[in-house]
């Protein structure tokens, strides 16, 4: 069966590479970052900001995240279908890469007051919507339609992501081997109506750091991973040494062929540090979250614009990434409107963390391609 997501190196150097994807005639070049429209959108900002004029480069962002869960409940995926899909709802031509949505409800369940609207088991996960109360399920392959009614380009598994604390390790393999059952379900019933949708699957590896059961998940959900495969768990609670070690370890495991997701990793540092280990895609919230909370990414350290010293700073933001925040304004001028509380401020900085890790992608592209 002839794959729909065409991924064909442009050039290696040592454990980095850059790929061209092509799907559903949209083509782009890795490695790459995904915004993340949780609702469709980002806060405060629109689409037409993150086109060639703002970002003052011939590669646009052609890859973003929408969230499953977020979309299902509000407005509704059939809403949504009903409105020629995802991209026409948010006046998107680009890629759409949407999450499967576990990881929101499980984050329910660690909310102490909302302990009781969700349920796991081995079917699905069984929830109780924060905006009414109303009762839903997702399971494996509904979760796959949920995602195919959406129209999305990429779509990722239901997996179940083991509890943080108080936890053994025999109990993390069976949250392990859930997962491994869903995503042959998944698998499954995904390649019988494979042509019929526009959209890839991809599986999700986790497992925190245990070396073991990582390589015991690589390798069966490998079999899974036709067009892509995403990491996940790296590095959400355990430290920036930890996550560059098991990935040191983990990337020798994974097929060579296809794009590899290194899932919620988003400071410029890291970024670059997991290019360096044959990572092709990347998305986190945090960018943007940042933004709207008053810090810059800069090439020496993120900078937090809200404090005083930066009220008669009258330089650019950054002198070398190109966006149009940085071409345009001054501290001083960014710091004048977090002070003075005018939300301008949201969209300028959450699109210039946005660029500049956009940016840095496309110098490392560069660099690789110039070896």
């Amino acid at each position: 069966m002839k794959k729909k997501l065409s991924f064909q190196v442009k050039k290696t150097s040592w454990h980095a590479r850059v790929w061209q994807i092509e799907l559903n005639g949209v083509t782009l070049s890795t490695p790459a970052f995904m915004p993340v429209w949780t609702n469709a959108t980002i806060k405060w900002i629109p689409l037409e900001r993150l086109n060639t004029w703002y970002l003052w480069s011939q590669n646009n962002i052609r890859l973003i995240l929408n969230n499953t869960f977020h979309l299902y409940l509000r407005p509704g995926a059939e809403i949504i279908h009903k409105v020629w899909w995802m991209h026409k709802f948010q006046h998107r031509d680009g890629l759409i890469l949407t999450d499967s949505g576990w990881f929101q409800i499980y984050s329910l369940g660690l909310w102490k007051k909302w302990w009781w609207i969700v349920k796991i088991k081995d079917d699905g996960a069984y929830f109780s919507s924060p905006h009414d109360g109303s009762k839903h399920v997702f399971t494996p392959t509904g979760v796959v339609d949920i995602q195919r009614t959406l129209w999305s380009d990429i779509m990722m598994m239901l997996d179940v992501c083991a509890p943080i604390q108080d936890i053994t390790k025999k109990e993390v393999a069976n949250y392990m081997y859930l997962t491994h059952r869903r995503a042959k379900q998944q698998f499954d019933y995904h390649m019988q109506d494979y042509e019929r949708y526009k959209g890839v699957l991809f599986p999700i590896i986790q497992w925190w750091i245990y070396h073991d059961l990582r390589e015991e998940s690589a390798e069966v959900l490998s079999k899974y991973a036709f067009d892509g495969i995403a990491i996940w768990w790296l590095s959400v609670w355990e430290s920036k040494e930890q996550m560059y070690t098991t990935l040191d370890w983990l990337v020798d495991k994974l097929p060579h062929d296809i794009p590899r997701y290194l899932m919620w990793v988003w400071t410029p540092e890291d970024l670059i540090e997991a290019v360096d280990r044959w990572i092709d895609m990347f998305d986190c919230v945090m960018p943007t979250r940042l933004g709207r909370h008053g810090t810059a990414f800069t090439p020496t350290w993120n900078i937090k614009l809200k404090n005083s010293r930066f009220k008669d700073d009258i330089t650019w933001l950054t002198a070398t990434c190109p966006c149009y925040t940085c071409k345009t304004f001054s501290k001083a001028y960014l710091h004048h409107l977090i002070k003075s509380k005018e939300m301008l401020w949201w969209m300028l900085l959450s699109l210039h963390n946005i660029a500049y890790l956009h940016h840095i992608l496309e110098l490392k592209k560069q660099e690789i391609l110039a070896i």
